[in-house]
């Protein structure tokens, strides 16, 4: 459990107060209080130096980016967090200044450990710095290295998992899954070391106790913490059952209960063989090879279990609820307990924050879940990157949280579509993936439309969008600007045109049809304003002729008024408060 929000406040007064001390002291373009302490750390902008040079600076850096990135993951792993004085030159105190843009800093951050620190501009002696704000976290921070360290007086040291545990145990109102219980290594069950040395190989040289102790699970004298209970050791019940039905609310074809006796770890993988017995393949043709493509991304299916097994409410007795239906092939999840903290359906791709930190990490450190999460963001990157509809994920009555994943064939235009983006990283990039979803189910998108399909601010909406312009797809842009919104590059709407029409057919606006030609003008009218038939020829890929005869009866049915004249002819809506 993160500390309270009275002292949060406290801490965050204290370190600002440290700050302006040091930075108040400021002479000669030096600050005379140089002594770095366990919490103020001074960072000079990395890659700027040559020599006895100092270079100018640039509002975006993806050196200096890095390094603060490790520095942010050390001192949030540190008791109480700290600051960053950005621009300082370390040991000696002299002003060297930084021209670091605060949002590019922040989101640079985010994306390389997912913290996402308060920074704030300061001058001093002229000079413009920054200082980065860091709040302890509750649960471990790999840094890009994927090293675990923290601030043991004024520099970073190596800490292993257990030892940091150690630590946060010791804290009042800690997250119960990081206490120590009675189990001891004699309790764990060879069947969930095994799985955990499968799904690792790092571990198949150590000895129990040496996993066990590496991924904070073991204490130094020989007992589980509750995570580790939880993962290794019986469950004493049963927490995690499939039902198969033919149709939704129909008739049960079979039940896979694990035995009781069996670990969480060992219940979890259970569940998921059998998954892959009815998540059958289809197979797609590629170029000379045949491919297996699962109805549902089998990545996606263990992502949905792994999320209730991780977040759902270990104080209620029922049994994590899974559903596969035969009939549309979808898989349905039911996890006990409504959703954690701070999240909503409305922020479940943004939000990281998890009920029982320690238990989240254990599952990290066994290689299940990234240090990115806990993989909502996959889920939605491989189930769009099928054609598929994004995971839906919202609470229902009980409370509980649910799950619902619709596979189903692959569109194979999509999987063409994915398949050709360079650079290939942006392949699994779930941000462009969204923004695709987004533009086969419209014919632009705006920054705010982004923002709403990534659960996050502009800020996180203009990076995705920044990504996606700076992607190709046989060498043409995968996304291009108009009139201050974006569209599909040309080469995607070449290789989206083979889709089959389906009801689900993406870019359905992509027609010489009148109805789509209508609902695309409609949505542009409403979000962006007057039109001009160029517009919608860039928006459907039509001919003049085909979109003048749609935008003309708009104009009969007194749904748009013609403004001007010529080819600098724009219509508007009628009547303004007219809806979609």
């Amino acid at each position: 459990m993160a500390p309270t929000l009275p002292g949060m406040k406290a801490r965050r007064e204290q370190l600002i107060a440290q700050v302006d001390a040091i930075l108040e002291s400021a002479i000669d373009d030096c600050v005379r209080k140089t002594k770095e302490t366990q919490s103020i750390d001074f960072k000079e902008e990395a890659g700027r130096r040559r020599g006895s040079q100092i270079e100018p600076g640039k509002s975006e850096n993806p050196t200096a980016a890095d390094k603060l990135a490790d520095e942010v993951a050390c001192m949030a792993n540190t008791p109480g967090g700290g600051a960053l004085i950005v621009g300082i030159e370390d040991k000696t105190g002299r002003i060297i200044g930084t021209e670091l843009d605060i949002d590019w800093l922040r989101q640079a951050i985010y994306s390389r450990i997912d913290i996402a620190p308060d920074v704030v501009e300061k001058r001093v002696q002229g000079q413009r710095v920054l200082v980065i704000y860091v709040a302890a976290a509750s649960e471990p921070v790999e840094d890009t290295g994927n090293r675990l360290r923290w601030r043991v007086g004024d520099s970073c040291k190596p800490v292993d998992r257990s030892e940091w545990w150690e630590y946060r145990r010791a804290q009042d109102g800690f997250d119960s899954m990081a206490q120590v219980s009675a189990a001891t290594l004699s309790d764990v069950r060879p069947g969930a070391l095994a799985l955990a040395r499968k799904w690792d190989p790092v571990f198949a040289e150590l000895t129990d106790q040496e996993v066990l102790h590496g991924i904070g699970a073991l204490d130094a004298n020989g007992f589980l913490s509750m995570a580790g209970k939880q993962l290794f050791t019986s469950a004493g019940r049963t927490v995690i059952e499939l039902s198969i039905f033919d149709v939704h609310g129909g008739q049960v074809l079979n039940r896979v209960v694990p035995e009781p006796e069996k670990s969480c770890l060992e219940q979890l993988a259970y569940i998921e063989q059998a998954l892959n017995v009815v998540n059958k393949n289809n197979t797609v043709v590629e170029g000379f090879v045949h491919k297996p493509v699962p109805e549902i991304p089998r990545g996606a299916v263990r992502e949905a279990m792994l999320n209730a097994m991780i977040h759902r409410d270990w104080n209620r007795s029922e049994a994590i609820d899974v559903r596969w239906i035969e009939l549309d092939s979808t898989l349905i999840v039911r996890s006990p307990g409504g959703f954690p903290g701070a999240i909503t359906e409305n922020n479940v791709l943004s939000n990281r924050s998890a009920r029982y930190p320690a238990l989240a990490d254990v599952y990290r450190a066994i290689g299940l879940v990234d240090k990115q999460g806990v993989g909502v963001d996959r889920m939605y990157q491989s189930m769009i990157a099928l054609g598929h509809r994004p995971p839906t994920i919202e609470e229902v009555a009980g409370p509980f949280v649910e799950t619902t994943l619709v596979g189903g064939s692959p569109v194979l235009p999509v999987l063409e579509l994915m398949s050709r983006i360079i650079p290939q990283a942006r392949q699994e990039d779930y941000r462009i993936a969204i923004v695709l979803y987004l533009l086969f189910q419209r014919p632009f998108v705006t920054v705010a439309e982004v923002a709403r399909g990534l659960q996050a601010g502009p800020e996180s909406a203009h990076n995705a969008l920044d990504a996606a312009r700076q992607t190709t797809v046989l060498g043409e842009p995968l996304i291009v600007p108009h009139a201050g919104v974006w569209v599909l590059g040309e080469t995607c709407r070449a290789i989206l045109r083979k889709a089959e029409p389906t009801p689900f057919l993406p870019a359905r606006y992509l027609t010489t049809d009148q109805d789509e030609l209508q609902k695309a003008a409609m949505l542009w009218l409403c979000e962006v304003g007057d039109i001009a038939t160029s517009d919608l020829m860039v928006l459907s890929g039509s001919s003049r002729g085909t979109v003048k005869a749609c935008i003309d009866v708009m104009v009969e049915t007194g749904i748009v008024t013609a403004i001007g004249n010529g080819r600098s002819r724009r219509y508007r809506l009628t009547n303004p408060s007219r809806s979609l």
